[in-house]
């Protein structure tokens, strides 16, 4: 979709550039940043969300150890926790 409009909107541009209605051509270029800029926007974000490392299971095991030994939670949501991240992982 967004190569098509970028398609049309440079042919109109280009086309109606060297008429003498110069106002076609700015209307096109106009057209085509404001569905560029919010394309670009969306797709960096998703490009960074894609991009974010994924958890090592060995780290959070260690850290739910260390709460475990802590007494910040109990055994039995260690034991959750853990099944839990088990799950995820395969």
């Amino acid at each position: 979709m967004g190569i098509v409009w970028f398609s049309l909107s440079l042919l109109f541009i280009l086309a109606l550039s060297g008429t003498d209605n110069p106002e076609s051509a700015a209307g096109w270029g106009i057209l085509g940043l404001l569905y560029a800029v919010p394309f670009s926007i969306v797709a960096t974000v998703k490009s960074f969300a894609k991009a974010k490392p994924e958890a090592n299971v060995h780290d959070q095991l260690l850290k739910l150890n260390e709460l475990r030994e802590k007494n910040i939670i109990s055994e039995e949501e260690f034991t959750k926790k853990k099944e839990i991240l088990f799950a995820n992982y395969q």
